[in-house]
């Protein structure tokens, strides 16, 4: 057998795009990084964003097209030169260990089609169905997004995909199946969620289930009629990005807990935290996201939160590349505005986000100061990576750099009002003895008290 990542099969992937700005880029260098040298294709349908001037900085062979993904695809292999002919969606990404197993499955002759696991790239329970159904092989699980590897000859032999808008892959994979097994390989292709956010979670489960429907029942007008480049109907919704933390004693609000200890500085981030996110909850039309701090937190979190989110880890060394992380993946899913805020500033509620989303109206940007310098929300209406550039996170000139690197991209922005970050006992102190009198503070306050042994009556959150 041929040893792993050895092989001299020669490969050529197609990639269709039409207006693919956001995804070609990070997939082709992806793709140049586990597999060098192999062949690329982009087959382009006319876009007009800049996807091909991406395309031109690599190594790529570039064809045009007339618009419709069968046909895309069918001119990348009428010019593919490789053996294997692999048909990859512009936004869904090889994992490391793919084309070793493509070596091992292509290594035999008889071996003559396959596809991998589909896994999207934020975690979400509906989304994460149909990564569990993935690896189960039925025309109900036969899609593009999760990459069809084909040998050529046996690809011609079918007279390629069928030169339709769309289900051009779920036709030519019912073709296939009827003369040889479609294998399903162990190592996943990671798909954006875009469709689903742009769409709705639950309409586009029922739209994708009524036309396989028509598909099956041979109703194939639709097919012609409507091209998968514009199918896709935007929401227009903001989506809210909510930076959190489960809370570890010792490992939140550590200032405050070298005076009042681990246990009540978790806990009181733990109040906090959910109290903001109820109120975000309440903020109608909107798409939350929880993007939270450790890799390792991921169920703990989602125990805690419950499953109506969606769900990714932060990624990034330091603060600023963590939300510009956050803010090219969900403007990456069609968001139209999008706010990131922390769960530690107990005066962020309902109001100030539905605030900060009308600001974008009519403003690039809005941010919400902190009293510390830094700031407690950040919204923008377009993906703006350079506004994250040259700033040190984490010291009290945050906010002021921020503005400067707004000014100086002539982004129109718009201010909130500045809130208190509660980082030690005395900023604590100052909250508590402040004018507002909300239930929130009431709590905060007794449990504050209770450390101190101000009272002796016992809270429902303290221990026995």
């Amino acid at each position: 057998m041929t040893a792993m990542g050895k092989s001299n099969i020669k490969y050529s992937i197609i990639i269709p795009t039409f207006n693919e700005e956001l995804f070609i880029g990070k997939n082709i260098a992806i793709l140049n990084e586990i597999k060098p040298a192999c062949e690329i294709i982009i087959s382009d349908g006319g876009s007009t964003d800049n996807t091909l001037e991406i395309c031109e900085n690599f190594d790529v062979k570039i064809l045009h097209s007339n618009r419709g993904r069968g046909e895309q695809l069918n001119e990348g292999a009428k010019h593919a030169s490789g053996e294997i002919l692999i048909f990859l969606h512009a936004d869904s990404f090889f994992s490391e260990n793919c084309f070793d197993q493509l070596n091992i499955f292509f290594e035999s002759p008889e071996n003559k089609i396959c596809r991998f696991l589909l896994l999207f790239d934020i975690d979400h329970w509906i989304l994460n169905t149909y990564h569990y159904f993935s690896k189960f092989d039925s025309m109900f699980t036969r899609f593009g997004d999760s990459s069809i590897c084909v040998r050529k000859d046996f690809f011609n032999s079918l007279n390629g995909f069928p030169n339709w808008n769309f289900m051009e892959d779920v036709h030519f994979l019912r073709e296939a199946n009827k003369l040889t097994k479609i294998a399903v390989l162990p190592g996943y292709v990671e798909s954006s969620a875009r469709t689903f956010t742009k769409n709705g979670l639950i309409k586009q489960q029922v739209s994708s289930g009524f036309m396989l429907i028509k598909y099956i029942l041979g109703f194939r007008k639709f097919i012609y009629e409507n091209s998968y480049y514009t199918k896709q109907v935007n929401t227009n919704r903001a989506s809210v990005i909510l930076f959190t933390r489960f809370p570890t004693e010792g490992k939140v609000k550590t200032r405050l807990a070298s005076t009042v200890g681990n246990y009540y500085a978790a806990l009181f981030y733990k109040i906090i935290a959910k109290k903001i996110i109820s109120d975000v909850k309440l903020v109608k039309n909107i798409y939350q996201y929880i993007f939270y701090s450790e890799k390792t937190e991921r169920n703990k979190i989602k125990n805690w939160l419950g499953r109506n989110f969606f769900y990714h880890n932060q990624v990034g060394d330091d603060l600023g590349e963590r939300m510009k992380f956050a803010f090219e993946k969900v403007f990456s899913h069609g968001a139209q505005k999008v706010i990131i805020v922390g769960t530690d500033i107990p005066e962020i509620s309902k109001r100030v986000i539905e605030n900060a989303i009308d600001l974008l109206d009519t403003n690039d940007t809005v941010i919400g100061p902190s009293k510390d310098g830094g700031f407690y929300l950040l919204g923008m209406k377009k993906y703006y990576p350079a506004l994250f550039d040259g700033i040190k996170y984490s010291t009290d000139s945050v906010f002021s750099k921020t503005i400067e690197k707004s000014k100086g991209l002539n982004l129109k922005l718009s201010l909130l009002p500045e809130l208190m970050d509660i980082d030690t006992e005395s900023d604590l102190i100052s909250w508590i003895n402040s004018a507002d009198n909300s239930k929130i503070k009431k709590e905060v306050e007794l449990i504050y008290n209770l450390t101190k042994g101000k009272v002796k009556t016992r809270c429902a959150h303290c221990p026995q």
